[in-house]
């Protein structure tokens, strides 16, 4: 009952062996599978992260227009006030030109009117 000059109990721990090698083999190969889906992972995170840099780079140049409209808008309502409030006393002068015109018209027409009688 002897291969090659071993015994059978030789034999058995040599089957122990094989069965622990052939368990090591199958957990090396399941190990390469888990770190092979993980670095597919790495890389889909990578995609994921350039994205979202890209989208806050974006958002970030938004914002910095949108500061700057503005900037430019209070400055507009600023220069738009200053014009109405300048306005407002030379239209108060024009209006009051005009009255003072009419008023000499009417004055220059009623003491016409008085000498022709």
């Amino acid at each position: 009952n002897q291969d090659f000059g071993f015994s059978t109990q030789q034999l058995a721990v040599v089957d122990d062996l094989q069965e622990a090698v052939q368990s090591r083999d199958t957990e090396i190969a399941q190990i390469a599978k888990s770190i092979e889906e993980l670095g597919s992972i790495f890389k889909e995170l990578a995609v994921l992260v350039i994205d979202q840099g890209t989208i806050l780079d974006r958002i970030d140049y938004n914002m910095e227009a949108v500061v700057e409209h503005t900037k430019e808008g209070i400055q507009q309502l600023e220069r738009a006030e200053s014009h109405q409030k300048s306005a407002r006393p030379m239209k108060c002068i024009m209006s009051l030109l005009g009255l003072i015109a009419v008023l000499l018209m009417l004055l220059v027409w009623k003491h016409r009117g008085k000498r022709h009688h």
